[in-house]
């Protein structure tokens, strides 16, 4: 599943980068990194990020 707003987005990756911040957070890192997953994916099939190209 994607992330629906860049706040989300960096969240995620933030989770996803940093096991402290995930145990902080109170977010499992494997959700993080599923989240980072997904958002790579979405932006390899399309040019929009966010409102921008690239």
């Amino acid at each position: 599943m994607p992330t629906v707003s860049r706040k989300q987005h960096n969240f995620m990756e933030a989770v996803a980068h940093s096991p402290a911040f995930a145990k902080k957070a109170g977010v499992p890192q494997k959700v993080g990194k599923e989240f980072a997953a997904a958002d790579k994916a979405k932006k390899s099939r399309s040019e929009k990020w966010y409102g921008k190209k690239g």
